[in-house]
């Protein structure tokens, strides 16, 4: 019945799509019983998947409420036609926010359509501590779950969890009874819906293959199973060392609206386009109105789908899910950094900022961070040798609002005085992910937190960015160029606010330089501004992850949690002393710059082909 009902929806739809701007459709396998292979539409098999059927193309009035028109001409992705679409809404009016070059949005059905950015201003507005973000309008408690990278929209990956004392940390053991496999390899982050199908909470994993699974959270037992379209087996560029590439980044998911929102990578030998896809949480259906292919011109940029890599951790806030693009591994080609907007009420209003220069990609596997107004996204080196910063976004910190507007002020913008020197070396300040941290008794008490490749720890206003040179605190953590990557993560214990994050060599330790891979701890002191020191540093395996941690209350008992290669480790989150150390082997699979979840007392991570729990025992 299902596949007989999507064939007629896709007919409907493509008869719409002759007159209409909208978003793509395209063909996936779904299913709701756990243990039963899905079937494409088509009749394919689940692994082959189909490939998207929409594209993009056409002309769009982008213009922001004070902000610059831009021109969208989408063809660059893939030069596909597309097959279907909806009526487009457009022609909403900014109600506020200025663009410097962002805000260009498109349908995407091959169609022109018009429609005008929602810019919108910005204040201070708090991130949310564990409820929903995103939607506005009714609540529902989603404490309980993890619905994007780093549990929170700060990107603090603190985890509340009354079981995991100091204690208990010591008494951890791999779950033998959780069976959660799949198939293909996994660099993104589990994610955990308390709510889902029947009642019962899932897990949800991710591949490279462009599979979703819905994982039962006592079994691991298969709930669904979705493909959203064929993988490409290379990217069409000169590098690149994700093979295939389909979706490499944390999804996010919306709770009260019931889904999950998945980009990932579509072709066969190489990538065509890039789709966001909007999945029921109950079954792994498509959302009306998606997939939307991302793609458009931004100032004088227009984005070419082959070079960009969507690394970067997806966020949803305001009804709006953002999504992030950077380079290849080996940064070839004319990539740019680029941030879409996309409204989740009306998936045809969409757009899109990048960054003046060639590079500058936003690539850190952990995502963008949010105070509740919007996002902040860090970008990395020009890779075409910037001589000044009027023509270049390289090393840089902006603030995104609205459907990809950006106020080039020094309240939305941040760069390094050593930018230049930085962008000849390679340190990427947008190594690793921003992240909003409180810090109780300083001035100011909120405040945003980047740790470049560089081995600097900056400390910043969120409200007031600074522009070049304006942070608030500059130390250095480490004594390498190329050394920190991945996800810090914060909490609060009676020493202060922690960020902790790791680090590849040359830790600039309490004890002295280390000489491999480490776990670092910088304590935030109040004063004002918030005063950065080294606390504390434990050993890391060979593979560079990132860390969370977890309190039982909120204060006491802090134990921080990372991957050493395969095995899980446990650390005090005031003294770094090892609470517990579990084997290499007993989770195999474990990508670079990944970070666990805690869920329930467990602690659970993704890897190739499975999912890993530990809890106490």
């Amino acid at each position: 019945m299902r596949v007989e009902s999507r064939f007629i929806e896709a007919i409907l739809v493509a008869v719409v799509a002759s007159v209409a701007c909208g978003p793509a459709t395209s063909k996936k396998s779904s299913t709701s019983d756990a243990g039963t292979a899905p079937t494409t539409a088509g009749g394919t098999s689940p692994r082959d998947g189909a490939t998207g059927e929409g594209g993009a193309g056409g002309s769009l009035d982008a213009s922001a409420s004070g902000g610059s028109v831009a021109t969208v001409d989408a063809s660059s992705n893939g030069g596909v036609t597309a097959s279907g679409g909806t009526t487009a809404s457009g022609g909403t009016t900014s109600s506020g926010g200025t663009t410097s070059s962002g805000g260009a949005l498109h349908g995407n059905s091959g169609k022109p359509c018009t429609c005008r950015s929602t810019g919108g201003t910005h204040g201070s507005g708090g991130a949310a501590s564990g409820g929903m973000s995103g939607t506005g309008g009714a609540s529902m408690d989603t404490s309980g779950s993890v619905l994007e990278r780093n549990k929170h929209p700060s990107r603090d990956g603190f985890f509340a969890e009354p079981a995991l004392t100091s204690l208990n940390a010591a008494r951890m053991k791999r779950d033998p009874t959780f069976n959660a496999t799949f198939t293909g390899n996994m660099y993104a982050a589990p994610l955990y819906l308390e709510n889902g199908p029947g009642g019962k909470g899932v897990f949800f994993a991710v591949t490279t293959s462009n599979d979703v699974y819905a994982l039962d959270e006592t079994t691991g037992a298969l709930v669904w199973h979705t493909n959203i379209g064929v993988s490409p087996t290379a990217t069409g560029v000169t590098c690149g060392n994700i093979h295939p590439l389909g979706i490499v980044s944390t999804p996010v998911i919306d709770a009260m609206a019931g889904t999950i929102y998945v980009a990932g990578a579509i072709g066969t030998t190489s990538i065509a386009r890039h789709e966001l896809h909007a999945l029921s949480v109950i079954d792994g259906s498509e959302r009306s109105g998606f997939p939307v292919v991302m793609g458009g011109t931004s100032g004088a940029t227009t984005f070419a789908a082959i070079p960009e890599n969507q690394r970067s951790a997806l966020s949803l806030v305001d009804g709006v899910v953002y999504v992030a693009f950077g380079g290849h591994a080996g940064d070839c080609g004319p990539y740019h950094g680029w941030v879409f907007g996309i409204d989740t009420h009306d998936s045809t209003r969409m757009g899109g900022w990048a960054t003046l220069g060639q590079g500058e990609g936003i690539w850190a596997s952990g995502g963008m961070a949010s105070d509740g107004v919007g996002v902040f996204a860090v970008t990395g080196n020009n890779t075409a040798g910037a001589g000044d910063h009027m023509s270049s976004d390289s090393e840089e910190i902006v603030r995104i609002t609205g459907l990809g507007a950006f106020s080039r002020t020094s309240d939305d913008m941040y760069f390094p005085a050593s930018w230049h020197s930085m962008d000849a070396a390679d340190s990427d300040l947008g190594s690793s992910s921003p992240m909003v941290v409180t810090v109780p008794g300083a001035t100011p008490e909120r405040v945003l937190v980047v740790v470049g490749k560089n081995g600097h720890l900056y400390v910043l206003d969120p409200a007031h960015l600074g522009g070049m040179g304006g942070e608030l605190a500059d130390v250095t953590v480490v004594n390498s160029n190329s050394a920190v990557r991945g996800a810090p993560a914060s909490y609060v214990t009676s020493l202060g606010t922690h960020v902790v994050f790791s680090s590849q060599t040359a830790a600039l330790c309490p004890g002295g330089q280390a000489t491999g891979p480490a776990i670092m701890s910088v304590v935030l002191a109040p004063g004002s501004p918030p005063k950065p020191a080294v606390e504390w540093c434990a050993p890391l395996g060979t593979r560079l992850t990132s860390p969370i941690a977890t309190t039982p209350d909120g204060g006491s008992s802090a134990v921080v949690w990372y991957m050493t290669d395969g095995g899980l480790t446990a650390v005090d989150g005031d003294t770094g002393v090892p609470l517990y150390t579990g084997a290499t082997t007993d989770c195999s699979g474990v990508r670079q710059w990944t970070s666990p979840i805690a869920v329930k007392g467990r602690i659970v991570t993704g890897a190739d082909t499975h999912l890993c729990a530990w809890s106490p025992q």
